[in-house]
Order: C-alpha cells, then sequence, then structure tokens
C-alpha cells in the first residue's frame, strides 16, 4: 500500500478543505494517509523519519507558500528519493513552484480525481498521463492540460476531518465547524483567481456545481452528531448561486440541522426574498464585499459593476431582515489614491457593517488585477517571492511615500473607525501613531468586534484562551 504523507507547517485557525476531501478520496482509494502538523521544521524532519512515507504533499496558497520552500529542499537533501507533489492555488496559478519547492510533481486545478491516479501511476505506470499535472522525469517536465471537471460532488465520500481533529483540539473542540456546499464562481472580479480558474476549464465541465441537498445535510448531520457545532460557517463564495438548490436546502437545514450560521453573498444579489429566507433558515451573518468606495475603480479596475446605491440598498434590505452584515474591503488597489480609501471608509459606515475588515491587495500571480499592477507600475514582477501570507500588514505596490505610510495607517485603525465613526476626526491623531502600534490595535479591534458579532455560543475559557494564542502566533 502506498504511503502518503500531508505536511502542514504551522498550527491552523479552521480546517483546511483541500486536505480534508483529499485525503478522504485517497483513503477510498486505497492509500494510506497521514498528516504531519508540526510548528517547526524539525518536527516535521522527526517525523518524517518515523512514518518514512512514499510520497509527501503540500496543499499551498501564496504567501504561506514561502515557508514551505526550505522544508522542500531540506527533505530533498535528506530523502533524495522521496516523491514530493504539491497543489492548490499556488501551484495551479504559479506552476514554476515545481522547481522553486524542489518538487517531483504539481497538481493543476482540482485534484479529486487526478491526485489518486497520480499515486497509483507512481507504482504501476510512472509514465502514464495524468490529467492536470506536470510531472518532472528524465530531466524534463512533462506537462497535461486539465483534465473535466467532477460534477456529481456526491461520488466523493465526505472530507476527512480526523485527519486534523486527531491531532488538534483546538478544531476539534471549536464551536463552529467550516463546510462548502459547492465549487465553483460565476463572476470574473479581477482580483480573485475565479475569472483564471474558469479560463482554464472552459469545455471541461460545468464551473458552478452544487453537492445534491440530501448528501450535503447528511454531511453536516455527521458532524455535528460526532462533533458538535454551535454554528456553522459556509465558505462558498455565494451560498444562494442556485436559487432552486438553496430553496430545497433552506427548508430541510431548518428543520433537520436547525443552528445559526454564517454566509456570503454579493451586493447585486441582495433582495428582501431571499434575505429572509436566509433569516427564517437560520442565517445570522451575512458577509458581502464592498472592496473599494469608489465606483470608478471598482468597476474599471476590480470588474465588479455595481454602484454604490446597490450597495447600500443591500447593506439597508439585510439589516431590514434582522441579519448582522460583515463587509470585506481592500486598501491599496492599483492606480489607488488616499480619497478613494477615504470613500472605501465612509461607504462603510454608510452600510453599517458590524464586522467591516481592511485588507492590502496582494498582487498574486495568475490575477488580471495583479496584471493591471505590473502595467501601470504599481508593482515589480520580480517581487513575487517576497510577498508574505499576512494581508493586514504592509502593501507591497508603489505609492509615494506619504501616501503608502498613510494609507497603511488608515487600514489599521479602519475597522474601529467603522464600528465608531466618531472617531474619524482623529484620524490625524492615528496618522503620527507607529505602524506597528496601530497593528497590535488593530488585532485587538478585530477580536472585540468578533466575539460581538458571532452568534450566541457556549465556549470554555480553556478554549477561548487557547484561541486567543494562536490567532495571535497566526498574525503575529
Amino acid at each position: 500500500m502506498t504511503r502518503l504523507t500531508w505536511v502542514v507547517y504551522g498550527k491552523l485557525l479552521t480546517e483546511q478543505h483541500s486536505i480534508m476531501t483529499l485525503s478522504s478520496t485517497l483513503k477510498r482509494d486505497g492509500v494510506d494517509v497521514s498528516l504531519i502538523y508540526a510548528n517547526t521544521q524539525k518536527e516535521i524532519m522527526k517525523k518524517l523519519r518515523e512514518l518514512r512515507p512514499d510520497i509527501v504533499a503540500y496543499s499551498l496558497m501564496f504567501g504561506s507558500h514561502r515557508r514551505y520552500i526550505p522544508v522542500s529542499r531540506e527533505i530533498r537533501r535528506a530523502f533524495p528519493s522521496l516523491v514530493q507533489v504539491a497543489g492548490g492555488p499556488y501551484t495551479t496559478y504559479f506552476p514554476q513552484s515545481i522547481d522553486e519547492l524542489s518538487l517531483d510533481a504539481i497538481c493543476i486545478g482540482d485534484g479529486d480525481v487526478t491526485l489518486s491516479r497520480y499515486v497509483k501511476s507512481r507504482k504501476e505506470n510512472p509514465a502514464a498521463h495524468i490529467d492536470g499535472f506536470h510531472i518532472r522525469g528524465g530531466g524534463s517536465i512533462k506537462k497535461t492540460p486539465v483534465g473535466n471537471l467532477l460534477d456529481d460532488l456526491d461520488t466523493l465520500p465526505f472530507p476527512d476531518r480526523e485527519i486534523f481533529y486527531d491531532q488538534d483540539t483546538l478544531l476539534k473542540n471549536q464551536e463552529f465547524k467550516s463546510f462548502l456546499s459547492g465549487r465553483g464562481c460565476p463572476f470574473l472580479c479581477n482580483y480573485c483567481f475565479n475569472h483564471k480558474f474558469n479560463e482554464m476549464h472552459k469545455g471541461k465541465g460545468n464551473i458552478i456545481r452544487k453537492k445534491p441537498v440530501d448528501y450535503f445535510i447528511e454531511e453536516i448531520s455527521e458532524v455535528k452528531g460526532r462533533y458538535g457545532l454551535q454554528y456553522i460557517i459556509f465558505e462558498d463564495d455565494v451560498l444562494t448561486i442556485k436559487k432552486d438548490w438553496f430553496y430545497e436546502f433552506a427548508g430541510k437545514f431548518k428543520k433537520k440541522i436547525g443552528v445559526p450560521y454564517i454566509c456570503y453573498t454579493r451586493p447585486n444579489l441582495v433582495n428582501r426574498e431571499m434575505m429572509g429566507l436566509l433569516k427564517e433558515s437560520g442565517c445570522h451573518i451575512v458577509r458581502m464585499a464592498i472592496e473599494t468606495g469608489n465606483e470608478e475603480v471598482r468597476t474599471k479596475v476590480l470588474n465588479r459593476a455595481m454602484t454604490n446605491d446597490q450597495i447600500i440598498r443591500a447593506a439597508d434590505i439585510i439589516h431590514d431582515a434582522g441579519l448582522k452584515l460583515s463587509v470585506s474591503n481592500m486598501i491599496g488597489l492599483p492606480t489607488e489614491t488616499l480619497e478613494n480609501s477615504y470613500e472605501t471608509l465612509d461607504l462603510n459606515i454608510r452600510c453599517r457593517a458590524e464586522h467591516p475588515s481592511a485588507q492590502f491587495f496582494m498582487p498574486y500571480p495568475g490575477m488580471e488585477l495583479t496584471n493591471i499592477a505590473v502595467k501601470t507600475g504599481y508593482f515589480d514582477p520580480a517581487r513575487l517571492s517576497e510577498l508574505e501570507k499576512n494581508t493586514w500588514k504592509t502593501s507591497p505596490l508603489k505609492f509615494d511615500k506619504e501616501t503608502k505610510a498613510r494609507m497603511e495607517k488608515l487600514q489599521k485603525v479602519f475597522a474601529l473607525v467603522v464600528r465608531f465613526p466618531s472617531m474619524k476626526r482623529f484620524l490625524p491623531v492615528f496618522f503620527r501613531v507607529p505602524s506597528v502600534i496601530l497593528y497590535y490595535l488593530s488585532m485587538f479591534v478585530k477580536i472585540y468586534i468578533v466575539v460581538g458579532y458571532l452568534p450566541p455560543a457556549k465556549v470554555s475559557l480553556a478554549q477561548r484562551t487557547r484561541v486567543l494564542f494562536r490567532f495571535f502566533s497566526f498574525y503575529g
């Protein structure tokens, strides 16, 4: 039996769905799957010597990928014959990663079917054609186009949560659990990978795929029964993207699961009927993206053709339905001015966001907005390797010194000012405070806001303390 070990470097704040989903499929297909879940490279190497797997696998995001570079190189040095394979957004949109991380193969796109095929081929036929894989061999790299998208998501086993919960009681005991009801997004926002994913998979199947309602309800019910959950976070880009699906789901969810939940939507999809159904079925918080308060930047730079009036109307409908509103924004967009950042602040204040957040735009490969940033001179692509996972500290884009300094400090106090608009008059004072102090102030404000807006839940003091320490470890 082939032994595959996932490596996760650094403790998480929530489950990693990619690994849970792929782990369950691999186990179903007869692979011996394990996980090294560690905070240090030394610990990773120690556990590798104990497990002696045939294959080491990584699921990589931009920014956080950097800490895996020395790990993969050390593994190559210590275990020259050990196969290393990676997937995720980083390998999909930056295939040069096969060299950067000393990898033997990378997965491009979804790996639900292809990863098992690759693992099986290692023993049976190393030269086999595997859709959506770049494979090193014979001094060259064999590249294949992405395969067809899996439409019948109910052919997959439920995600393997045990692989994390067995090693992390913090995740296991969290009062919430996160779920995905499907795959795909039809919208082509320039700052998101979806437009690139959709382009890569044109003619390869349905972009929007949902788990059958009964299958999904059974998945949630199983998790609730085994681990308990007091509320749910649905991580889909837009939970209600298929109206008929959601109408069926809402009724069955309320009857069979009956806990509060959090989900995402888009301002231009908000209407009173849908928000009323969300509320009735148990929704507590609706998350939506504003991104910028300037309509021209939103339309021409971000490819989100919606007006401020539409956004305000959506926020009012959400509040009128008795739902809380969480809003995401970006500071430091290509072509953005300091005045545009103030417009974003003011629009969030008008929308009365209970949970406002503002992160810096990061020019990751594969996004159209990154191309715009390069073409307009706001970003040097030679600096891609320097991008951090933390999008809360500083902008990597080129602005004049004063504008950048003020943008960065505005981002730190953004949530505070939106929640307490009277604080806006103190912005000149905040601009004189060192950024590092404002950064930690922003972390405490984030905690204060989250505690007040989340669904009510009973959580032990010990669990809250552990979450707090991990939060600061993750973002510190």
